[in-house]
Formats: C-alpha cells, structure tokens, sequence
C-alpha cells in the first residue's frame, strides 16, 4: 500500500502544483491595475510640468524623492501622491511637511481633482490629469 501511494504522491503532487500555479498566474492576470491615465503637476513659479508615471510618487527636496524640488520652503519629504482605483490622492509624509490642498491642509488622504492647488512650502504646483 505504502509503495501505491508513493508512486501516486510523485505525479500528483507536481501535477498539484503546477495547478495552483496556473491558477496564480490567472488570477494576476485579471486583476487590472487601475489607468494612471495623463496625470502630471505643473509647477506654477516656472511651468516645469512633472508626469505621475507610477502609482506611487513622492515629492519633496530629497534626492530620493521622485520629484524633486530644490527650494528651501519645501519639505525634504513632503507628500506621497497615490492612484487607486477611485482616483488620485494626496497626503503629507510628515506633521512638519507645510502641505496644503487648495489652501487646507489635507487630512489622512485627500482626492485630487484637475485644477486642485498643492503649496509645498512657498511652491504651488497644479493638477492636471486628461482622465479626470
């Protein structure tokens, strides 16, 4: 009996396996991220326009930040900008990051919408996004 199940146990269990993977492979396969759409922020002292090319972007002075802005009123970690399926959000990284959202400061995270007003320290940068 022993010898029985050990020679089923060794087609089986890869033949399982290669059935979960498939399955796996399915199911990311489905599940569609959300479209970035065109979104981008317009820097309102100079016209630099930056594009949201992920779905994650920060912003701040730091070198590590995905956009960098080289002023001295801006926090060195300011704010994340997240895509969900629901939209564009915002959030300030920390308590000290002067993040403001058409003049108020955000909450946990906040909807962008095209036209909105994001002040980093002394710079406004714009919204803008064809989707919505």
């Amino acid at each position: 009996m022993l010898d029985f199940v050990l020679k089923i146990s060794h087609y089986a269990l890869p033949a399982l396996a290669v059935a979960v993977l498939a399955l796996c492979f399915s199911a990311l396969l489905k599940r569609r991220p959300p479209s970035l759409g065109e979104a981008r922020l317009i820097n309102t002292v100079n016209g630099d326009s930056f594009p949201l090319v992920s779905r994650e972007t920060s912003i701040g002075r730091h070198k590590n930040c995905d956009i960098i802005l080289n002023y001295p009123t801006v926090s060195r970690l300011g704010a994340i900008i997240v895509c969900t399926k629901s939209g564009w959000y915002i959030t300030g990284i920390n308590s000290e990051a002067d993040v403001l959202v058409n003049g108020k400061k955000p909450e946990k995270k906040q909807l962008l919408k095209t036209g909105d007003k994001i002040s980093l320290g002394s710079i406004s940068l714009i919204f803008d996004n064809k989707q919505g």
